[in-house]
């Protein structure tokens, strides 16, 4: 982290300057973030608006929760603001459900700004302005249109993406809405000091302000952030200070008499920052106009405080569909629209009150309603209007036929419908319209949901066909895939199976991704911890981790599958005069040795277990090296000498062979270089040895036969990633690296296994640029299992093995 951020908040309500800016974190990764975000800086700048009420503390807890969403996130760095900002947005969403029949409701603008190096990337939900500031030139990021109005109103979450380099000297300010007389600083490119911006900025209007100005300057990675004149360095998430607690004074809200202070925040207000209670979600100019309550005074305020808003901004498209919540426990389908309706319609009095003078002059962005979409709304009302009318004249009919069924008036007069008849018709008849109103929804409802996803998709789909940077094509057909995911929970249809196909293969072309059919290779998973493989071109021999055992797997009858030898005898145990502990390596072994055995072992302490079907097992010691073992951890066949893994002596020895047995004493590989003890796994071709170690990094030692003391060694050894569309992802910095190999002759590919995925990479053996990867199949043709995949090998007639949550899984002719 070369380059420290010093954040200067822009905060004025109703012309009193506040110091702490509410809703704004600025924090380097705390202790237990995932490895994947160790390097990533997160600027979180939450803006509320609406009619409710915030307490200071939970306004800072939205923004602290979106932190801890994203630190928490193991993907890539798009998918993990994705994460933190529907987070949000849920949180929001189920507060304006429980709120809204008081009137009162909560919008949400979101901004995440990530740095990683000198490489910033934003999300933005909400129709927010981000301007960057270079040496020589600026930036204006504003799409209204992707990022929608804002979250807490939908299911559906708009998020905007956006990159951009961060050198010494640039700034950015992140803002809501700016105000008119901002215009020519703001496309005033020429560079100045943050003070002479800030102070600018500040004096250039009265109105309310709302905004963060960030600097970056040459350092070792901190951030600051300045609250008036003071200065705070935000060093980890555990030492965030909580937010002042601040309201707005508004004339028609009364000033709370004792409101005591949240827990553990810290106040920092400026001189003449008057001290208030608790934060009312309003950011003065932001916000509509809040509804009243009981508990405040019902007298309106003689002032518009959206007469001084800035009219320079651009209208905020709003979705033509709103995704409708789930429904709740004593919360009825209709209940919900409704709720969801009035929150729109309330976002659109807002829009309506922002941007006067712009609806004169511009079309109308959003979307009327569709025929259908009316229809459907009217037959609703017509069902339950219908619905109605008929429960009342069915019990009146009732009341009038029953009657006339007796024999004469007295019987009649005796013989009204009992209280319990019409209890049961007072619950049945409901029951009915319930009925009736839930199979109208679920035909026509579902519909109109499918159908609005549907279009979106296919929206990004004709996006991402005219695209030509691959990291924009890639996420264009990640949404694609997004859309289709939630259309097909209404209904799959051939249009989205289409659609998905399409968007898998092009995403899979922008990755480098080739797709293999896997199997069960046992009809009934062995259920045991497997730990190695190792293969020939008719058998699969499996290492127990639990017992140190190995097991022979051969076809089963008919071809289908594999079938355990339960004749196969290769376990830890005593063999003459020498005892084997648990086995911690297996390998095949070539087809012509002395001893006839298709399997070699070995143990922690250096015991060779020869192993065949049909044959009593055979150990046999390896001559002890000069400085004595310290754990054999791995081994290895290269040109018919047994290479072997002493991980925490941090040592391998080589061993000459004779016909597969190695009788003479070793050599030692390494020269004044010495590999780490983290090492897992290693492969060797020629004199070059690669070495897996525990944090997922490779490393590579030559061996020098002229002089061995000369033998040099490369730690890290880099990985080359030639496929742009991962330009904003670290591919190789969020794999999971477990295991290391060769590809089957006579392609010598370096493969990497990715446990998280149940991938395996290939590699150039020189360059270490990646060739490709192989994963399972998608959707139903994968039998696979989700879960990390805990061995892999290659057979020498391209069969590609998985281990899969105790199940092994085949993939034939791998490329």
């Amino acid at each position: 982290m070369a380059l420290d951020l010093t954040l200067a908040p822009l905060y004025r309500i109703n012309g009193q300057e506040i110091a702490s800016l509410p809703g704004l974190l600025a924090l380097t990764p705390p202790s237990n973030a995932a490895r994947i975000r160790t390097n990533d800086r997160l600027i979180v700048y939450l803006l509320l608006t609406g009619n409710a009420v915030f307490s200071s503390s939970e306004y800072m807890q939205e923004a602290q929760h979106a932190v801890n969403i994203f630190y928490q996130a193991s993907g890539s760095t798009t998918s993990a603001l994705r994460a933190a900002t529907e987070a949000v947005n849920k949180n929001l969403l189920d507060r304006n459900m429980s709120t809204s029949g008081r009137g009162q409701y909560t919008n949400g603008w979101l901004t995440l700004a990530v740095l990683r190096d000198s490489q910033c990337t934003v999300s933005i939900s909400g129709p927010m302005h981000i301007y960057w500031f270079g040496q020589n030139e600026s930036r204006h990021i504003h799409e209204p249109g992707t990022s929608g109005k804002g979250l807490g109103i939908g299911q559906n979450t708009n998020i905007y993406y956006a990159q951009t380099a961060l050198n010494a000297g640039d700034r950015m300010l992140l803002i809501g809405r700016a105000p008119a007389a901002w215009e020519s600083t703001l496309n005033d490119p020429r560079p100045s000091s943050l003070d002479a911006m800030r102070r600018r900025l500040s004096t250039l209007t009265r109105d309310d302000l709302n905004s963060v100005l960030i600097q970056a300057t040459d350092g070792t990675g901190a951030l600051n952030l300045l609250k008036g004149t003071t200065e705070i360095k935000e060093e980890s998430l555990e030492e965030t200070p909580a937010p002042p607690s601040i309201i707005s004074k508004l004339p028609h809200r009364r000033e709370a008499e004792s409101t005591p202070e949240p827990v553990g925040s810290v106040v920092e207000e400026s001189a003449s920052a008057p001290e208030m209670a608790a934060h009312y979600v309003q950011p003065s100019a932001y916000a509509i106009p809040p509804q009243h309550e009981e508990s405040f005074p019902q007298e309106q305020s003689q002032t518009n405080p959206l007469a001084s808003l800035p009219r320079n901004t651009m209208p905020r498209d709003f979705p033509s569909s709103i995704p409708r919540a789930q429904s709740r426990p004593q919360t009825s389908i209709a209940a919900d629209d409704a709720i969801e309706m009035k929150m729109e319609e309330e976002v659109e009095q807002q829009d309506e009150q922002d941007v006067p003078s712009q609806k004169q002059n511009e079309p109308e962005s959003s979307r009327e309603p569709s025929a259908r979409t009316r229809q459907t709304a009217k037959m609703l009302a017509n069902s339950i209007q219908a619905a109605r009318r008929m429960s009342g004249s069915l019990g009146e009919k009732f009341r009038n036929f029953l009657p006339r069924l007796l024999p004469n008036p007295e019987a009649a007069e005796t013989s009204m419908p009992s209280t319990t008849l019409m209890g049961f018709l007072a619950v049945l008849i409901p029951l009915i319209v319930v009925v009736v109103m839930f199979v109208v929804y679920w035909r026509y409802g579902r519909s109109e949901q499918y159908d609005a996803y549907l279009r979106q998709a296919q929206e990004n789909r004709a996006q991402a066909v005219a695209l030509t940077n691959p990291v924009e094509q890639r996420i264009a057909w990640e949404n694609v895939l997004f859309n289709v995911d939630i259309a097909e929970s209404h209904r799959e249809t051939s249009e989205t199976v289409t659609l998905r196909k399409e968007a898998e293969e092009n995403l899979d072309k922008l990755l480098g991704i080739t797709r293999l059919q896997f199997n069960a290779a046992f009809s009934s998973k062995p259920n045991i911890d497997i730990s190695r493989m190792a293969a020939n071109e008719t058998e699969l021999f499996l290492l127990n981790a639990a017992n140190g055992e190995a097991l022979r797997a051969f076809s089963a009858a008919g071809g289908r599958g594999l079938q355990l030898d339960t004749t196969f005898n290769c376990r830890p145990g005593v063999y003459g005069n020498y005892t084997v502990g648990p086995l911690v390596d297996i390998l095949a072994m070539p087809g012509v040795n002395a001893i006839n055995a298709t399997m070699l072992g070995i143990d922690a302490s250096g015991n060779l277990l020869y192993c065949a079907p049909g044959m009593v097992a055979q150990a046999i010691p390896l001559p002890t090296p000069d400085t004595n073992w310290g754990r054999v951890t791995a081994i290895t066949l290269e040109n018919g000498n047994l290479y072997v893994l002493d991980a925490p002596a941090r040592a391998v020895w080589v061993y000459n062979g004779k016909d597969g047995t190695f009788v003479d004493r070793p050599y030692f590989f390494f020269g004044k270089q010495t590999p780490t003890q983290d090492v897992i796994d290693f492969i060797i071709t020629g004199d070059d040895l690669y070495m897996l170690h525990g944090d997922g990094r490779l490393s590579i030692c030559s061996y020098s036969t002229v002089e061995s003391s000369t033998s040099q060694c490369q730690d890290p050894l880099p990985l080359v990633n030639p496929f742009g569309a991962y330009q904003d992802i670290d591919l190789f910095g969020t794999a999971h690296f477990t295991q290391l190999l060769f590809a089957a002759p006579p392609d010598q590919a370096i493969l990497l296994l990715d446990a998280d995925t149940q991938g395996v990479m290939s590699f150039s053996p020189r360059s270490l640029e990646l060739k490709g990867q192989f994963r399972p199949t998608t959707g139903t043709a994968n039998p696979m299992p989700s879960g990390p995949a805990s061995a892999v090998t290659v057979s020498p007639n391209h069969v590609l093995y998985l281990v899969v949550d105790k199940q092994v899984y085949f993939a034939a002719n791998m490329p």
